[in-house]
């Protein structure tokens, strides 16, 4: 059974009694939002159907059976961590775990890279298994080495250009830059995250919101230097196998499933937004028919506009195609929150700060903000596709690429955030920010609405990638080399999929918290500590302060979005429909 396997390596890397004894010690404290959860379930049963009829529509089973169901998955999950940790102190195999820079030679078949082994052995014609682990990793690296230089080969060719257009522009983005991958990076966070932000800020208060944007863009970019010291050790470049390489079988299917989820939760969530600015505009409308007006002809309107904008960026193979709509949506995001501070400074803010503005929440309101941050940056779906694409890749660069890109969203989530929040104040409540405003009165608001739509677009397309690439590698497919008429058909599948989630889940904070603290606890914190602890030589004296305490903080904050977002997602929820 590799899933308890996977577990047991996950929860104490290195088989020491101290560490097991911190994780377990953890997780009671972050299961009692559960505990209060599950007293909610079994006192307010009729509050379930009532949440999951409204949430999920139509349903054509009994809702409680769908809560039900989700709720002891959830639970499952989180009360049975400390069980195999300790279970982990008896059964646990210290011998291999540690394995230093020849974690490609192992005594398992089945547990090394085989991927990379497999790349080694083609060229070579020699097994790895029959030399000795000094020997392996030579082998590996000189593979390693040509697989970098096939990859900068590539991206040269990409970089010449083919007309003079094509050279003007490549001047000003080229491509595999700094600049064109930060704006991917950025463009893949901003968009539904960030007309989440008011509602954070209202939720967790203004200073503890800006605490909350701090840590987390600190970590999101620090996450993007373990995931590119994983891949250069490896020599990999998809996020699943260099899991599968590093941690063994089951945790790469895991975290698939985990990229799925977020990634397939954002497209949701990127079809909600479109539904929302099409409804600001029919409502608000002159001369619109009464069936345009209605759910049904929203729907119609949104399901077109999908048809036509939305699906055909989905199809690109390549993320640097979308560079050149990159730029431009980034560019309508920064006039859509120019337009809200000019909102701001005349309505909201126009006598000065409002008297109902909170600087920090109290309850358990006040940690409902943190799955919304967190969704707004995970951006680390798309770390290994721009780090195969960068020119001269390097961590450092693929640093400072997450940096470009982290520092921009950063700039904008705070003054969005906070403008929206002391525009509206408490009324912001759980709505986004495309259903305060008025496009159809508010010319420069009806304009930047136009360019939201582009940014759902351009990030409907970068959603799609991880989605694709989590379903590629269960059933052991390559995006390069794969017929592109199969690709198609996946990625429509998968597109019109998430259109039907957008066109009947009515509320965004629902996805953003279930998706955003379960799956972006795993994959923008969890996952990338340990992918550096497990990728060799990692010790104190090796690494160093700053890096061990940074990648336990890292690992601590995604345990508690995890436990404390899912469950404070799913009692606020409760609790609102009641």
């Amino acid at each position: 059974m590799f899933f308890p396997s996977f577990f047991f390596k996950m929860l104490n890397p290195f088989g020491s009694f101290e560490y097991t004894l911190i994780i377990v010690a953890l997780f009671p404290v972050h299961c009692f939002p559960s505990c209060m959860c599950l007293r909610c379930v079994f006192h307010r049963t009729s509050s379930l159907v009532v949440f999951f009829k409204c949430s999920f529509l139509p349903l054509s089973f009994p809702a409680e059976y769908l809560f039900l169901f989700f709720f002891l998955s959830v639970s499952f999950f989180v009360f049975l961590f400390p069980i195999f940790s300790l279970f982990t102190l008896i059964m646990s195999d210290n011998e291999n775990w540690n394995r230093g820079d020849a974690w490609i030679y192992d005594k398992d078949g089945n547990q090394p890279g085989d991927i990379q082994q497999a790349e080694v052995v083609g060229v070579t014609g020699i097994d790895l298994k029959e030399e000795s682990p000094d020997d392996s990793a030579n082998l590996a690296q000189r593979r390693i080495n040509d697989m970098d230089q096939e990859r900068a080969e590539w991206v040269a060719r990409r970089r010449t250009p083919k007309n003079a257009l094509h050279k003007c522009v490549n001047y000003i983005l080229p491509y595999g830059g700094l600049l064109a991958s930060g704006l991917n990076l950025a463009s893949s966070s901003i968009g539904a995250g960030i007309i989440a932000l008011p509602s954070a800020f209202e939720a967790s208060g203004i200073i503890m919101s800006v605490i909350y944007l701090v840590v987390i863009a600190f970590l999101t970019v620090y996450s993007f230097t373990l995931i590119g010291i994983a891949g250069q050790k490896t020599g990999l470049r998809n996020y699943e196998q260099i899991v599968r390489a590093l941690m063994g079988n089951g945790a790469d299917y895991w975290l698939a499933f985990c990229l799925w989820l977020l990634s397939f939760g954002g497209e949701v969530s990127y079809a909600i937004s479109l539904k929302n600015v099409v409804t600001q505009f029919l409502d608000n409308g002159a001369g619109v028919p009464d069936y345009l007006r209605t759910i049904a002809g929203q729907r119609l309107i949104t399901s077109a506009l999908w048809l036509v904008f939305m699906l055909p960026l989905c199809l690109p193979k390549e993320i640097n195609s979308l560079r050149y709509f990159s730029l431009i949506a980034i560019l309508f995001i920064i006039f859509f929150v120019i337009c809200m501070i000019i909102h701001a400074s005349e309505n909201g803010l126009k006598d000065g700060m409002r008297s109902d503005l909170v600087l920090f929440q109290t309850g358990n309101k006040a940690i409902g903000g943190l799955s919304i941050f967190i969704f707004a940056f995970i951006c680390q779906l798309n770390a290994l596709e721009v780090y195969n694409e960068l020119y001269r890749p390097s961590v450092l660069r693929l640093t400072l690429s997450a940096g470009v890109g982290v520092f921009l969203c950063f700039t904008l989530y705070f003054i969005a955030g906070f403008v929206g929040y002391a525009d509206f104040g408490a009324t912001v409540g759980s709505l986004s920010a495309l259903q305060m405003y008025n496009p159809i009165e508010n010319p420069l608001m009806g304009v930047s609405y136009v360019g939201i739509m582009l940014k759902l677009c351009v990030g409907y397309g970068l959603h799609m990638i991880p989605v694709r690439d989590a379903i590629y590698h269960v059933v052991g497919w390559e995006v390069h080399t794969l017929a592109w008429w199969k690709h198609a058909c996946v990625c429509t599948s998968m597109a019109t999929l998430s259109l039907i989630g957008g066109l009947f889940i009515p509320r965004i904070n629902l996805v953003f918290g279930l998706v955003g603290g379960f799956s972006g606890g795993f994959i923008g914190f969890v996952y990338p500590a340990f992918m550096y602890m497990y990728s060799g030589n990692w010790t104190l004296g090796s690494v160093g302060w700053f890096h061990y305490l940074s990648t336990y903080f890292l690992l601590l904050v995604g345990i508690i979005a995890i436990v404390w977002g899912t469950a404070d997602t799913v009692y606020g929820a409760i609790i609102a429909n009641n």
